[in-house]
């Protein structure tokens, strides 16, 4: 679908109402751009990126940009994604797009209103903007998820403890790379090697950077949170298995003088006045109750079963 860009979109119904000297944006599909664009080095350079996106990169070419752009899914971090490819050219724009996305948020967005600015190079700038528009308050509710272990922690519930955090340290590392991407694209648009931009445009991309590296940064104060959790976790395994160890070594000291009575008293001597003594039995088990009560409050005085 081919668009004339004027502040905003708008869609050219009849192509003979084009003037050569009008900057428009198409949305086309992989099948569309090969065709219409065999032959030409961008195409080479774009379709090889596009034949299967692994990551946000750009290229600069002598005078155009292509690229691609590749974006989780924040619904399912660890699971979906979908990219699309861009050409940028003076007064055209493509975008390279199977999954009908960009249409969606190119209808959504607001008129460009910066005049001064190479409208392509904006309105492509629009929409990466558009992309993390809700990301800081997105970055915020992991962080709050993360206060919610950190309160199962101090609870001691930690039956699932690994279970999250090892997916949430996985789409935080997604969430880092593809603004560390972003953040990259933005920088080498930004430096206009090929002189497609003016200086308003420059600035901002510029400053698109910088925002995509404030959320990188979030990303990293993130990840370094989940590593404080873990070892939060492992300090409270360690603090139950001293706990147990604890209770082990008060009951392996209760009962270790009961243990020496009966070894004392299954010598069965036969010069031990006990054996034949009347109330021997009923002594011996006095003895241990006085043992064992007398264990108990020392203990207690101690503070062993706090």
């Amino acid at each position: 679908m081919k668009y004339r860009l004027n502040k905003r979109l708008t869609p050219i119904l009849n192509e003979s109402e084009v003037e050569d000297n009008e900057i428009f944006v198409e949305i086309l599909s992989m099948r569309e751009f090969d065709s219409r664009f065999a032959g030409t080095y961008h195409h080479e350079v774009l379709m090889r990126s596009m034949e299967h996106i692994q990551y946000t990169k750009v290229d600069i070419l002598r005078s155009c940009i292509v690229g691609t752009v590749l974006i989780p899914d924040k619904q399912d971090l660890l699971e979906k994604e979908y990219g699309f490819g861009f050409y940028i050219h003076k007064g055209h724009l493509i975008f390279i797009d199977d999954t009908n996305r960009i249409s969606k948020i190119a209808s959504r967005l607001p008129e460009i209103k910066a005049l001064e600015t190479t409208l392509e190079a904006r309105f492509f700038l629009e929409i990466i903007e558009f992309l993390i528009s809700d990301d800081v308050l997105y970055l915020q509710r992991y962080e709050d998820k993360l206060v919610s272990v950190e309160e199962e922690l101090l609870d001691h519930d930690i039956d699932t403890f690994h279970t999250d955090i090892l997916r949430y340290r996985r789409e935080i590392l997604i969430l880092n790379g593809y603004y560390q991407q972003l953040c990259d694209m933005m920088q080498m648009m930004g430096e206009n090697k090929n002189s497609i931009f003016n200086a308003e445009d420059c600035r901002m991309y510029r400053a698109a950077a910088a925002r995509a590296d404030r959320l990188y940064d979030n990303t990293k104060m993130l990840r370094e949170y989940t590593v404080q959790l873990r070892e939060m976790y492992q300090s409270q395994i360690d603090i139950m298995q001293n706990q147990t160890m604890k209770v082990l070594t008060v009951v392996t000291t209760i009962f270790s003088p009961l243990s020496l009575i009966v070894g004392w008293y299954g010598m069965n001597f036969t010069g031990m006045p006990e054996l034949a003594w009347k109330y021997g039995y009923i002594a011996v088990i006095i003895l241990s109750i006085v043992v064992v009560v007398g264990e108990i409050i020392f203990f207690k005085r101690k503070k062993w079963f706090d």
